[in-house]
C-alpha cells in the first residue's frame, strides 16, 4: 500500500486518510516524487554561461555600480525620482549614476543611503 510505504521511507507513522486512498495520484508522496522527477529531468544551465550572455546584452556596463543601482531599483519597483525623493539625492544625479557619466557627491554616502531602501549591500553600489 503506497501510505505503508512512505511511513517506512521518512520513519514517521502516517494515517490513512480515506480521500488520498480514493485517488493515490494525488497523494502527496506522489506529487512529490513527480515534482522531483520533473526537476531532475530539467537542462541545467551554468553560472558562467549566464554571466557571459549578460556581459553580452548589456556590454561594459555589466556589473558596474550603475549596472547594480538600476537593478535593484527595479527589483524595489522605484522610479528614479521615487528614490530620489526617499534619499535627498536629486533624480537626475541618479539618472547619472547609473549611466555610468560620474558619482555625484560623497560615493560612499550616496551607497549607504540607497542601499537600505533598495534591501542590498551598499557595497555593490560602490
Amino acid at each position: 500500500m503506497l501510505l505503508a510505504r512512505c511511513a517506512k521511507s521518512s520513519g514517521a507513522p502516517i494515517r490513512p486518510v480515506p480521500h488520498l486512498i480514493q485517488k493515490r495520484d494525488k497523494h502527496p508522496c506522489v506529487m512529490i516524487r513527480a515534482t522531483l522527477d520533473q526537476y531532475l529531468e530539467e537542462d541545467r544551465v551554468s553560472a558562467k554561461t549566464l554571466h557571459d550572455e549578460a556581459k553580452q546584452r548589456h556590454g561594459d556596463d555589466y556589473r558596474t555600480p550603475g549596472y547594480y543601482l538600476r537593478l535593484y531599483r527595479h527589483r524595489a519597483e522605484r522610479t528614479q525620482a521615487e528614490l530620489a525623493e526617499k534619499t535627498g539625492l536629486r533624480q537626475h544625479h541618479l539618472s547619472e549614476m547609473e549611466h555610468h557619466k560620474g558619482v555625484i557627491g560623497n560615493a560612499n554616502a550616496n551607497a549607504k543611503k540607497l542601499a537600505p531602501i533598495l534591501d542590498c549591500d551598499y557595497r555593490k553600489l560602490l
